[in-house]
Protein backbone atom coordinates (compact mmCIF):
# COMPACT_ATOMS: atom_id res chain seq x y z
CA UNK A 1 0.00 0.00 0.00
CA UNK A 2 1.50 3.34 -1.00
CA UNK A 3 -0.21 5.41 1.62
CA UNK A 4 -0.12 9.71 1.77
CA UNK A 5 -0.74 11.99 5.09
CA UNK A 6 -0.94 15.16 5.57
CA UNK A 7 -0.45 16.63 8.81
CA UNK A 8 -0.50 20.22 9.79
CA UNK A 9 3.02 20.56 10.99
CA UNK A 10 6.12 19.32 11.74
CA UNK A 11 5.58 18.13 15.44
CA UNK A 12 7.40 15.97 17.84
CA UNK A 13 3.94 14.21 18.96
CA UNK A 14 4.11 12.88 15.63
CA UNK A 15 7.17 11.90 14.49
CA UNK A 16 7.50 8.80 16.34
CA UNK A 17 4.17 7.36 15.02
CA UNK A 18 5.23 8.16 11.42
CA UNK A 19 8.30 6.68 11.46
CA UNK A 20 6.48 3.49 12.61
CA UNK A 21 4.00 3.81 10.32
CA UNK A 22 7.26 4.24 7.52
CA UNK A 23 8.10 0.75 8.88
CA UNK A 24 4.98 -0.88 7.66
CA UNK A 25 4.09 1.04 4.06
CA UNK A 26 5.16 2.71 1.72
CA UNK A 27 4.43 6.50 3.47
CA UNK A 28 4.84 10.01 2.20
CA UNK A 29 4.12 12.56 4.45
CA UNK A 30 3.22 16.26 3.51
CA UNK A 31 3.33 18.80 5.59
CA UNK A 32 0.71 21.48 5.33
CA UNK A 33 2.41 23.92 6.82
CA UNK A 34 5.87 24.76 7.31
CA UNK A 35 5.90 24.83 10.94
CA UNK A 36 3.96 25.86 14.13
CA UNK A 37 4.98 29.55 15.27
CA UNK A 38 3.11 28.79 18.45
CA UNK A 39 5.27 26.36 19.60
CA UNK A 40 8.96 26.19 20.37
CA UNK A 41 9.63 22.77 19.08
CA UNK A 42 11.13 23.64 16.06
CA UNK A 43 11.04 21.38 13.19
CA UNK A 44 11.26 17.63 14.18
CA UNK A 45 10.65 15.71 11.00
CA UNK A 46 9.89 12.07 10.37
CA UNK A 47 12.44 9.73 8.68
CA UNK A 48 9.56 9.08 5.96
CA UNK A 49 9.77 10.78 2.63
CA UNK A 50 8.27 13.99 3.04
CA UNK A 51 7.30 17.17 1.66
CA UNK A 52 5.84 20.46 2.07
CA UNK A 53 2.14 20.54 0.77
CA UNK A 54 2.83 23.87 -2.11
CA UNK A 55 0.76 26.80 -1.12
CA UNK A 56 0.75 30.52 -2.54
CA UNK A 57 -1.86 32.82 -3.41
CA UNK A 58 -2.06 31.02 -7.17
CA UNK A 59 -2.88 27.78 -5.56
CA UNK A 60 -6.17 26.57 -6.62
CA UNK A 61 -8.54 22.67 -6.19
CA UNK A 62 -7.01 22.11 -9.84
CA UNK A 63 -3.51 22.97 -8.77
CA UNK A 64 -3.10 20.97 -5.29
CA UNK A 65 -5.11 17.84 -7.10
CA UNK A 66 -2.77 18.04 -10.34
CA UNK A 67 0.16 17.75 -6.91
CA UNK A 68 -1.53 15.35 -5.26
CA UNK A 69 -2.00 12.75 -8.03
CA UNK A 70 1.40 13.07 -8.91
CA UNK A 71 2.83 11.66 -5.50
CA UNK A 72 1.03 8.46 -6.55
CA UNK A 73 -0.82 7.28 -3.43
CA UNK A 74 -3.59 4.94 -3.29
CA UNK A 75 -4.56 5.90 -0.11
CA UNK A 76 -5.03 9.37 1.88
CA UNK A 77 -4.55 10.03 5.54
CA UNK A 78 -5.39 14.20 6.26
CA UNK A 79 -4.27 15.13 9.92
CA UNK A 80 -4.40 18.78 8.97
CA UNK A 81 -6.39 20.85 10.95
CA UNK A 82 -10.12 20.96 9.68
CA UNK A 83 -10.58 24.48 10.46
CA UNK A 84 -7.81 25.26 7.22
CA UNK A 85 -8.21 26.17 3.80
CA UNK A 86 -5.48 24.00 2.81
CA UNK A 87 -7.46 20.88 4.75
CA UNK A 88 -10.49 21.52 2.96
CA UNK A 89 -8.86 22.01 -0.53
CA UNK A 90 -6.75 18.81 -0.10
CA UNK A 91 -10.05 17.03 0.77
CA UNK A 92 -11.83 18.30 -2.16
CA UNK A 93 -9.09 17.35 -4.35
CA UNK A 94 -8.57 13.84 -3.38
CA UNK A 95 -12.27 13.29 -3.48
CA UNK A 96 -11.59 14.44 -7.06
CA UNK A 97 -9.27 12.21 -7.80
CA UNK A 98 -11.00 9.14 -6.56
CA UNK A 99 -9.14 8.20 -3.91
CA UNK A 100 -9.96 6.49 -0.42
CA UNK A 101 -9.23 9.46 2.26
CA UNK A 102 -9.53 8.83 5.65
CA UNK A 103 -9.51 11.66 9.17
CA UNK A 104 -7.24 12.06 11.46
CA UNK A 105 -7.56 14.09 14.18
CA UNK A 106 -8.75 15.41 17.68
CA UNK A 107 -12.37 15.47 18.81
CA UNK A 108 -13.85 18.39 17.75
CA UNK A 109 -14.10 21.24 20.91
CA UNK A 110 -17.67 21.81 21.54
CA UNK A 111 -18.90 25.64 20.76
CA UNK A 112 -21.87 27.27 20.73
CA UNK A 113 -23.64 30.20 18.76
CA UNK A 114 -22.65 31.49 15.07
CA UNK A 115 -18.29 30.21 15.51
CA UNK A 116 -19.22 26.58 16.46
CA UNK A 117 -21.89 26.47 14.01
CA UNK A 118 -19.29 27.66 11.43
CA UNK A 119 -16.90 25.35 12.80
CA UNK A 120 -19.26 22.62 12.05
CA UNK A 121 -19.81 22.96 9.01
CA UNK A 122 -16.50 22.89 8.10
CA UNK A 123 -15.87 19.84 9.65
CA UNK A 124 -18.65 18.29 7.75
CA UNK A 125 -17.46 19.81 4.54
CA UNK A 126 -13.89 17.73 5.13
CA UNK A 127 -15.49 14.37 6.92
CA UNK A 128 -18.02 14.27 3.70
CA UNK A 129 -15.25 13.10 1.37
CA UNK A 130 -14.25 10.53 4.45
CA UNK A 131 -14.84 6.96 4.25
CA UNK A 132 -13.74 7.09 8.04
CA UNK A 133 -12.20 8.61 10.98
CA UNK A 134 -8.90 7.74 13.01
CA UNK A 135 -9.27 9.34 16.18
CA UNK A 136 -6.25 10.90 18.24
CA UNK A 137 -7.49 8.58 21.17
CA UNK A 138 -10.24 6.70 22.71
CA UNK A 139 -12.42 9.64 23.54
CA UNK A 140 -11.56 11.18 20.14
CA UNK A 141 -12.80 7.93 18.50
CA UNK A 142 -15.82 7.84 20.51
CA UNK A 143 -17.16 11.17 19.70
CA UNK A 144 -16.21 11.13 15.74
CA UNK A 145 -18.14 7.69 15.28
CA UNK A 146 -21.42 9.90 17.18
CA UNK A 147 -20.63 12.44 13.77
CA UNK A 148 -19.81 10.03 11.36
CA UNK A 149 -22.50 7.01 11.76
CA UNK A 150 -22.07 3.86 10.39
CA UNK A 151 -18.67 5.05 8.75
CA UNK A 152 -15.90 3.27 10.87
CA UNK A 153 -13.60 4.96 13.27
CA UNK A 154 -10.70 3.62 15.19
CA UNK A 155 -8.27 4.67 17.78
CA UNK A 156 -4.89 5.92 17.28
CA UNK A 157 -3.20 8.36 20.22
CA UNK A 158 -0.32 10.36 19.60
CA UNK A 159 3.26 9.39 20.56
CA UNK A 160 6.08 10.54 21.73
CA UNK A 161 9.21 8.33 23.40
CA UNK A 162 9.07 7.91 27.19
CA UNK A 163 12.24 7.08 27.87
CA UNK A 164 13.49 9.90 29.76
CA UNK A 165 10.32 10.04 31.52
CA UNK A 166 10.60 6.06 32.47
CA UNK A 167 14.16 6.87 33.69
CA UNK A 168 13.25 9.64 36.65
CA UNK A 169 13.50 7.50 39.52
CA UNK A 170 10.33 6.48 41.06
CA UNK A 171 8.90 9.10 43.82
CA UNK A 172 9.79 7.81 47.48
CA UNK A 173 7.24 7.24 49.86
CA UNK A 174 7.15 11.01 51.88
CA UNK A 175 8.36 11.43 54.91
CA UNK A 176 5.96 12.51 57.51
CA UNK A 177 7.71 15.67 58.21
CA UNK A 178 7.91 16.34 54.11
CA UNK A 179 5.69 18.46 51.77
CA UNK A 180 3.43 16.99 48.84
CA UNK A 181 5.11 18.58 45.81
CA UNK A 182 2.25 18.78 43.34
CA UNK A 183 3.95 20.17 39.68
CA UNK A 184 1.63 21.46 36.19
CA UNK A 185 2.78 22.28 33.28
CA UNK A 186 0.45 24.31 31.29
CA UNK A 187 -0.06 27.51 28.64
CA UNK A 188 -1.52 30.20 31.14
CA UNK A 189 -4.83 30.58 29.17
CA UNK A 190 -8.38 30.14 29.88
CA UNK A 191 -8.63 27.36 28.37
CA UNK A 192 -6.00 25.44 30.95
CA UNK A 193 -8.12 26.32 33.85
CA UNK A 194 -5.28 27.55 36.18
CA UNK A 195 -7.49 29.40 37.97
CA UNK A 196 -9.77 26.76 38.96
CA UNK A 197 -6.47 25.13 40.85
CA UNK A 198 -5.47 28.03 42.39
CA UNK A 199 -8.95 28.14 44.04
CA UNK A 200 -8.82 24.79 44.71
CA UNK A 201 -5.82 25.47 46.67
CA UNK A 202 -7.47 27.97 49.15
CA UNK A 203 -8.81 25.04 50.76
CA UNK A 204 -5.57 23.26 51.52
CA UNK A 205 -3.88 22.99 54.92
CA UNK A 206 -1.50 26.31 55.11
CA UNK A 207 1.40 24.11 55.61
CA UNK A 208 2.58 20.78 54.20
CA UNK A 209 2.28 20.79 50.63
CA UNK A 210 3.80 23.27 47.24
CA UNK A 211 2.14 23.78 43.51
CA UNK A 212 5.08 24.50 40.88
CA UNK A 213 3.23 25.83 38.07
CA UNK A 214 5.79 25.75 34.60
CA UNK A 215 4.15 27.84 31.63
CA UNK A 216 3.28 31.48 30.66
CA UNK A 217 0.35 33.39 28.51
CA UNK A 218 -1.57 36.09 29.05
CA UNK A 219 -2.88 35.34 32.13
CA UNK A 220 0.67 35.11 33.98
CA UNK A 221 -0.47 38.52 36.34
CA UNK A 222 -3.61 37.65 37.09
CA UNK A 223 -2.80 33.73 38.25
CA UNK A 224 -0.13 35.38 40.22
CA UNK A 225 -2.23 38.14 41.59
CA UNK A 226 -4.71 35.61 42.85
CA UNK A 227 -1.29 33.60 44.15
CA UNK A 228 -0.51 36.78 46.21
CA UNK A 229 -3.25 37.53 47.50
CA UNK A 230 -3.88 34.26 48.50
CA UNK A 231 -0.84 34.03 50.16
CA UNK A 232 -0.54 30.17 48.97
CA UNK A 233 2.19 27.78 48.22
CA UNK A 234 2.34 28.22 44.46
CA UNK A 235 5.00 29.35 42.51
CA UNK A 236 4.79 30.21 38.81
CA UNK A 237 7.70 29.60 36.63
CA UNK A 238 8.37 30.34 32.95
CA UNK A 239 8.14 27.28 30.65
CA UNK A 240 11.04 24.38 30.56
CA UNK A 241 13.04 24.50 27.39
CA UNK A 242 11.14 21.21 25.39
CA UNK A 243 14.01 19.36 25.13
CA UNK A 244 14.25 19.75 29.02
CA UNK A 245 10.59 19.47 30.09
CA UNK A 246 11.51 16.20 31.90
CA UNK A 247 13.25 18.32 35.00
CA UNK A 248 9.39 19.91 36.13
CA UNK A 249 8.52 16.29 36.85
CA UNK A 250 11.73 15.02 38.79
CA UNK A 251 11.55 14.60 43.03
CA UNK A 252 7.39 15.57 42.91
CA UNK A 253 4.69 13.56 44.06
CA UNK A 254 1.45 14.58 41.57
CA UNK A 255 0.51 16.08 38.45
CA UNK A 256 -1.97 18.05 38.14
CA UNK A 257 -4.20 19.07 35.22
CA UNK A 258 -7.46 21.26 35.58
CA UNK A 259 -8.10 21.92 31.67
CA UNK A 260 -11.51 22.80 30.38
CA UNK A 261 -10.51 21.48 27.29
CA UNK A 262 -7.70 19.52 25.79
CA UNK A 263 -7.98 17.80 22.21
CA UNK A 264 -5.00 15.31 23.74
CA UNK A 265 -2.84 16.26 26.74
CA UNK A 266 0.31 15.08 26.55
CA UNK A 267 1.84 15.67 29.68
CA UNK A 268 -0.45 13.83 30.70
CA UNK A 269 1.09 9.75 29.74
CA UNK A 270 4.28 12.01 30.40
CA UNK A 271 3.76 12.33 33.70
CA UNK A 272 2.27 8.37 34.57
CA UNK A 273 5.57 7.66 32.89
CA UNK A 274 7.41 10.01 35.64
CA UNK A 275 5.51 7.64 38.11
CA UNK A 276 3.09 10.36 39.36
CA UNK A 277 -0.46 10.20 39.79
CA UNK A 278 -2.47 12.61 37.83
CA UNK A 279 -5.38 14.28 39.26
CA UNK A 280 -7.06 15.85 35.77
CA UNK A 281 -10.93 16.32 34.55
CA UNK A 282 -12.67 14.67 31.36
CA UNK A 283 -11.97 17.49 29.16
CA UNK A 284 -8.47 16.30 28.57
CA UNK A 285 -8.61 13.51 26.01
CA UNK A 286 -6.07 11.65 26.85
CA UNK A 287 -7.08 11.04 30.43
CA UNK A 288 -9.80 8.40 28.68
CA UNK A 289 -6.84 6.49 27.47
CA UNK A 290 -4.63 6.28 30.63
CA UNK A 291 -6.69 7.53 34.22
CA UNK A 292 -8.03 4.86 36.02
CA UNK A 293 -10.31 6.65 38.36
CA UNK A 294 -8.63 5.98 41.66
CA UNK A 295 -6.04 3.54 40.45
CA UNK A 296 -3.18 5.74 39.12
CA UNK A 297 -4.88 9.26 40.08
CA UNK A 298 -8.88 10.67 39.45
CA UNK A 299 -10.51 12.31 36.54
CA UNK A 300 -13.35 14.35 37.30
CA UNK A 301 -15.52 17.48 36.04
CA UNK A 302 -13.89 20.61 34.51
CA UNK A 303 -14.54 24.08 36.22
CA UNK A 304 -15.30 21.73 39.59
CA UNK A 305 -12.31 22.94 42.39
CA UNK A 306 -14.09 21.12 44.85
CA UNK A 307 -13.28 17.90 43.00
CA UNK A 308 -9.07 19.44 42.63
CA UNK A 309 -9.39 20.14 46.34
CA UNK A 310 -10.84 16.71 47.20
CA UNK A 311 -8.15 14.63 45.04
CA UNK A 312 -5.50 16.81 46.31
CA UNK A 313 -6.56 16.11 49.84
CA UNK A 314 -6.14 12.45 49.13
CA UNK A 315 -2.70 12.48 47.97
CA UNK A 316 -1.88 14.59 50.83
CA UNK A 317 -3.33 12.50 53.61
CA UNK A 318 -3.04 9.06 52.25
CA UNK A 319 1.11 8.93 51.27
CA UNK A 320 0.91 4.91 51.28
CA UNK A 321 -1.59 5.35 48.48
CA UNK A 322 -0.05 7.72 46.41
CA UNK A 323 2.85 5.69 46.82
CA UNK A 324 1.49 2.85 45.86
CA UNK A 325 -0.01 4.84 42.70
CA UNK A 326 3.13 5.83 41.38
CA UNK A 327 4.38 1.89 40.16
CA UNK A 328 0.30 1.70 39.21
CA UNK A 329 0.96 5.30 37.01
CA UNK A 330 3.75 3.77 35.06
CA UNK A 331 2.14 0.40 34.05
CA UNK A 332 -0.33 2.61 32.69
CA UNK A 333 1.67 3.51 29.84
CA UNK A 334 3.77 0.05 29.29
CA UNK A 335 1.75 -0.55 25.81
CA UNK A 336 2.11 2.82 24.84
CA UNK A 337 4.29 2.32 22.01
CA UNK A 338 4.24 4.04 18.48
CA UNK A 339 4.52 0.44 16.61
CA UNK A 340 1.37 -0.35 18.05
CA UNK A 341 -0.51 3.06 16.92
CA UNK A 342 1.38 2.36 13.61
CA UNK A 343 0.02 -1.20 13.46
CA UNK A 344 -3.45 -0.39 14.09
CA UNK A 345 -3.57 2.17 11.54
CA UNK A 346 -1.92 0.25 8.78
CA UNK A 347 -4.60 -2.23 9.28
CA UNK A 348 -7.33 -0.36 9.98
CA UNK A 349 -7.07 1.30 6.19
CA UNK A 350 -6.04 -2.08 4.87
CA UNK A 351 -9.26 -3.46 6.20
CA UNK A 352 -11.74 -0.78 4.47
CA UNK A 353 -9.67 -0.01 1.15
CA UNK A 354 -8.16 -3.77 0.34
CA UNK A 355 -10.83 -4.19 -2.14
CA UNK A 356 -10.31 -0.46 -4.16
CA UNK A 357 -6.34 -0.77 -4.18
CA UNK A 358 -5.89 -4.35 -5.16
Amino acid sequence: MKLGMVVNSPSPHQVALLDAISELVDLKVVYAFDRNPARTWGRPITKADSDVLPWNCWCSLWTTKSWLKAQGRDVWVLGSIYTSVRTQVVAHAVSELGLPLYYLGEPPRPRSGPRGWLRDKMLQGVLKHCRGVIGTGVESARRYQKIIGERPAVSVPYYVPLDDWLALPVPQKRAPDSPTRFVTLAQFIHRKGLDVLIEACRGLPKEGWTLEVFGDGPERAKLQSRVDELGIPVKLHHPIPFARRTEAFKDKHCFVFPTRWDGWGMVIPEALAAGLPVITTVQAMSAHDFVSDGEVGWIGPAEDPQFLLDSMLKVINSPERSHAMSQAARNAVADYRPEVGARRLAEFIDRHTSELIR
